[in-house]
């Protein structure tokens, strides 16, 4: 995969184009995201606008409308959603066509600069009867954000973690904030949003297209001047492990604990604290899979996993109200396992190759392509999956010991 990346500066017209030369792949992609800082101010506005602009703009008047546009263009796919990414906020524009067909490749540009631009507005803001349709909509996806028990309760240890930092912020919203939100509110909410934001542009596609496609990208009208930035991310250290107990009277108990890295996402050393996660929790071979489950059978289900833009492990585990001291003693002895021994050759070479399977495999999905991508350029490091790859093959046994030893527990969440 060869990325592409041009920086468009015009006066205020200002942002990054990234193409991603690729030829497996049937269609095109076009994303633009508008990049936010993630802020308890306007997170529950960036959610709500997500919904409303996908109801039209004044070129496409309707969601039937958008539509039957998609329809006209061979059967292309759009939608606007919100993503996460570290402290950022991001208004994500997806749209996929045919590939080959430049008269789409066109359309295409012409559609989502609509879309941007031109969105359905009444004298007051955005349309009265879709901002309130969506409010109760949002509404509604926000309390049942509890029906997940395994993505509320890390959700909720990530919130209690991060008190200081926007990344416990959650990106979907809060009820209480919803109120307060009108058409007008919303309506300057985004003309910020496209005055101020970072904007990127994702494309997809092969080689022969790129000339066209970075021409037509260049022809948007941004007029940003990055205003918004975003503050690093530095993690509170605790004086004592933070102990948070919430009741819903769940049939099955859910515990996360959230571990410090104390390795930042950009530096060198993510390659082998991705190979420690491997073998602390991240396959069935793991040690916290073959302990605490499978040997003592302390919990349902048991796994670790990473964020890739932030220094945070966890750990999170369905288990039986009564095993909860148990489980939780039995996972920092699972870690302690890692911090006091070097991981075999064998392990350590067969934790390696899954993490590549894993990263070769995004080359199966624009989507994945697009995303390591972004994380890359958030962090700017820039690196292609194949640099990336052989980071992790260099990966030694003594990096792995001294990822686990860095490991320090902050927070323990249990859902009951």
């Amino acid at each position: 995969m060869t990325i592409t990346i041009q920086e468009q500066k015009k006066a205020l017209q200002q942002c990054h184009i990234h193409f991603l030369e690729e030829k497996q792949f049937k269609t095109n992609v076009i994303s633009i995201l508008l990049r936010i800082p993630l802020t308890r101010q306007n997170t529950t506005k960036t959610a709500l606008l997500a919904e409303v602009l996908k109801n039209g703009c004044k070129k496409y008047p309707s969601k039937r409308a958008v539509s039957q546009k998609m329809d006209d263009m061979l059967g292309s796919v759009f939608d606007i959603s919100i993503l996460k990414k570290g402290q950022e906020q991001i208004l994500f524009f997806y749209l996929e066509t045919v590939k080959y067909e430049k008269e789409l490749l066109k359309q295409g540009f012409d559609f989502l600069q609509n879309m941007l631009f031109a969105p359905l507005e009444e004298a007051k803001g955005f349309p009265k009867k879709i901002v309130q349709r969506e409010k109760k909509i949002l509404e509604e996806k926000i309390k049942s954000r509890q029906d997940d028990k395994k993505e509320y309760s890390k959700i909720r240890c990530l919130e209690e973690m991060c008190k200081e930092n926007a990344f416990g912020i959650f990106a979907d919203g809060y009820i209480e904030d919803i109120k307060e939100i009108d058409e007008m509110v919303l309506l300057m909410h985004y003309k910020n949003i496209i005055k101020h934001s970072k904007v990127e542009i994702f494309m997809t596609g092969e080689k022969q297209q790129k000339n066209d496609m970075m021409e037509l990208a260049n022809k948007m009208r941004f007029e940003s001047d990055f205003l918004w930035q975003t503050e690093p991310m530095i993690l509170k250290q605790n004086k004592q492990i933070k102990q948070i107990k919430q009741t819903l009277h769940t049939a099955q108990s859910r515990i996360v604990m959230g571990f410090d890295t104390n390795v930042m996402p950009e530096q060198k050393e993510f390659a082998s604290l991705l190979i420690c996660n491997e073998l602390f929790g991240g396959s069935p071979t793991s040690l916290l899979f073959q302990n605490v489950r499978e040997k003592e059978g302390a919990c349902y289900d048991i796994n670790s996993f990473l964020f890739r833009l932030c220094p945070i492990l966890m750990v999170k585990s369905g288990i039986e109200k009564q095993y909860y001291d148990k489980a939780v003693e039995m996972i920092k002895n699972s870690l302690k396992l890692l911090q006091e021994k070097t991981v075999e050759k064998q392990q350590l070479e067969q934790a390696k190759q899954s993490m590549i399977r894993y990263y070769i495999s995004m080359k199966d999905s624009q989507t994945a392509l697009m995303d390591f991508a972004l994380n890359e350029w958030i962090l700017k490091t820039n690196r292609t999956i194949e640099q990336f790859i052989k980071e992790i093959e260099q990966v030694t046994e003594q990096e792995v010991q001294k990822r686990a030893q860095q490991l320090c527990l902050n927070t323990i969440y249990l859902l009951q």
